[in-house]
């Protein structure tokens, strides 16, 4: 059975999206072993992925990743990336490599992880969709690079998310949306408050081309925090929004000019000849090409 997930307001106008998807999720402790996932059909869809009734990883293209998260904010350079890549997907142990080799702590990785899954869900109920029940997966079957360890209760996931709906439904009053395209008044400046940086951040990106997404995937920051910014630069009169613009398309995230692209990442287990090939990710192989 299919659990249908609205758009929009609610009629009270006290929550926006709908976080009913999450129904379909098992309650913790009421799920068999093992790992599956959850498809959420939609505009754009996305995969939630359960280890033992916890969730491990979600994804969408409305919303960054981990390793976005983790590369494009500058927590982990490309090159700390690419050597625990290397040694850790053949098994499925990047982020083991990246705390074995120190390019990030164990702590901020779980961080990271957490607020990966937690902008993904939001972004999926904030935009609508519908999913079905679990999955199973199999052993040899794909999965994120990237996983919370353990994971989180689906319970508090969906707290999370109806937490996040009703702030978000606060923000279309000044007309922030997750596919509007704010436009700054005027330029920002380097503030001397270190806590405003991000604001300043945002406020720089914001030039009536870009959607939040946009703005997310640029700076690695997470989707809600950037709408969030959004909508407290919007009250200020710092940026406008127009309500012609067109809304993005909802295929792929957009990337900006200048912001460096993620290695391609291969399946877990698949052979050489179905892996992608990227000479940056495997410069030695390029060299030995060419």
């Amino acid at each position: 059975m299919v659990t249908s997930v609205s758009e929009g307001p609610k009629a009270d106008g006290g929550e926006v999206g709908n976080v009913s998807l999450l129904g379909s999720l098992p309650r913790s402790g009421a799920a068999p072993g093992g790992t599956a996932r959850l498809r959420v059909e939609g505009s754009p869809g996305g995969v939630v992925y359960l280890r033992d009734g916890l969730v491990v990883a979600a994804t969408t293209p409305a919303s960054p990743g981990p390793e976005s998260l983790l590369l494009r904010s500058g927590r982990v350079s490309e090159d700390a990336w690419n050597a625990a890549y290397g040694a850790g997907a053949p098994t499925g142990r990047v982020g083991a490599e990246l705390v074995a080799r120190a390019a990030v702590g164990s702590a901020g990785l779980e961080a990271v992880c957490l607020l990966a899954i937690s902008d993904a869900v939001f972004a999926l109920a904030l935009s609508g969709g519908s999913a079905g029940p679990p999955e199973p997966l199999g052993p040899g079957e794909l999965l994120p690079h990237l996983l919370l360890e353990p994971g989180v209760p689906p319970e508090r996931l969906r707290g999370e998310t109806e937490r996040r709906l009703r702030i978000a439904a606060g923000w279309q009053e000044a007309g922030i949306t997750a596919r509007c395209r704010p436009v700054a008044v005027r330029p920002a400046v380097e503030s001397p408050i270190r806590a405003d940086a991000l604001r300043q951040s945002v406020l720089a990106r914001a030039n009536g081309r870009r959607t939040p997404r946009d703005i997310a995937f640029l700076l690695g920051q997470g989707l809600f925090v950037v709408m969030q910014e959004l909508d407290h630069l919007a009250r200020r009169g710092l940026v406008e929004v127009d309500p012609a613009t067109a809304p993005p398309r909802d295929d792929a995230p957009t990337l900006d000019e200048g912001v460096p692209r993620l290695p391609l990442l291969p399946r877990h287990g698949a052979p050489a000849a179905d892996r992608p090939h990227d000479p940056e990710a495997h410069p030695q192989e390029h060299q030995r090409e060419s």
